[in-house]
């Protein structure tokens, strides 16, 4: 099978990026062709690197995306040709198999992860703003039998939907606001966390699942870039164990129904017997408001924040930089030889489609 485009492929299925890379720069050396030349000493290039070749007088170019591999062949190959092309080179890697591992033993090995505080900094941020926004828009009202029915029906009706909307945020937000602390300050641990302690599995062990106390009066000893230890006798410090010290009993979901109650019943038989009079579905929302208490909430996401702050302030000023990229990096890289996180890719991804240039995966042949 020909077409006008046959000199063109871009595989994406039969050929792993490393493995063509690591090949090429066994046989030719580094990359040759005019996109390495222009391309950015960062990852956030297009092509990342390609090559021009020749064999028996037909030029061969070769070029990396991210995950494709572009080949521009200077002539005609029917999809047999390719599929041909693509094996022969896949072959070719056994042959010279020990010079492709000594290049591959010098690139670096990041793995990819996920970075937990970034994932629920923003989640916690959105809620955060619809909690104010349903306060600061919807106040609880106050009601009473004075107006007419209609208006009544409709005032309850908007408590309804307030609820709905309110107080599940609240149980969210409080409920996160603890984790997200701790994966800011196991991220400090992971990004600057001495070798000496790091390289202890025990050491380490001991002090990434000691308490939270413990884990920031230590940070300043385990880890490098710290100024001063933190100042755990600060208001700042005083109002954020506060908040933390609410942490086990929310997440693990423990009942107290003295220390949480809405309010008191008594009962004569089945009969029963209120303390507070008024509006029965008027106090019902009341209730729930004292319950679920929006204030607090907001008030305790912001204390945790501003302590937040307070930890990456007393690092020193070239390592606050670096922390601030790495924090705000959703998916960073663990480089796993030399166990340190950084910032490898950028945030936005990228694709090119190419109008009428077929891939591997669209080949009129059977692999």
């Amino acid at each position: 099978m020909k077409s006008k485009n046959s000199a063109f492929l871009i595989v994406r299925t039969y050929l792993k990026p490393v493995d063509v890379y690591a090949y090429l720069r066994a046989r030719f050396g580094p990359p040759n062709g005019f996109q390495s030349f222009l391309r950015r000493d960062d990852s956030d290039n297009w092509i990342h690197w390609d090559f021009n070749l020749k064999a028996d007088g037909v030029d061969v170019y070769i070029a990396g995306t991210s995950r494709d591999i572009h080949f521009h062949i200077s002539e005609f190959l029917r999809d047999t040709d390719w599929q041909n092309l693509i094996l022969a080179l896949k072959a070719d890697f056994s042959r010279i198999g020990r010079a492709k591992s000594e290049v591959m033993r010098s690139f670096e090995k990041f793995v990819v992860f996920q970075n937990k505080y970034y994932a629920l900094a923003n989640l916690c941020a959105e809620i955060h703003q619809a909690i104010l926004d349903t306060s600061s828009m919807h106040p609880l009202p106050a009601i009473t039998r004075k107006r007419s029915l209609r208006r009544y029906t409709s005032d309850i009706k908007r408590l309804g939907k307030r609820s709905d909307n309110l107080y599940g945020d609240c149980l969210k937000l409080k409920l996160m606001t603890p984790v997200m602390a701790e994966a800011f300050i196991n991220m400090i641990i992971l990004i600057f966390c001495k070798d000496e302690v790091r390289n202890d599995r025990s050491t380490y062990e001991a002090f990434i699942r000691s308490s939270i106390p413990e884990r920031i009066r230590n940070l300043s000893e385990n880890c490098h870039g710290f100024r001063e230890p933190i100042d755990q006798t600060s208001t700042v410090y005083g109002d954020f164990k506060r908040v933390m010290d609410k942490r086990n009993f929310a997440i693990h979901g423990n009942i107290d129904p003295i220390r949480e109650q809405i309010e008191t019943v008594y009962f004569d038989g089945r009969r029963p017997l209120f303390v507070e009079g008024g509006d029965n579905i008027v106090r019902f929302f009341n209730n729930l408001e004292n319950l679920n208490e929006p204030a607090v909430v907001i008030s305790d996401y912001e204390t945790v924040h501003i302590f937040l702050g307070e930890i990456a302030n007393r690092l020193e000023d070239r390592y606050r930089e670096f922390f601030e990229q790495v924090i705000d990096d959703p998916y960073p890289g663990y480089e796993v030889n030399k166990k340190r996180v950084t910032r490898i890719l950028p945030e936005h991804n990228m694709q090119a489609i190419m109008h009428k240039i077929r891939y591997d995966d669209d080949l009129d042949v059977i692999w």
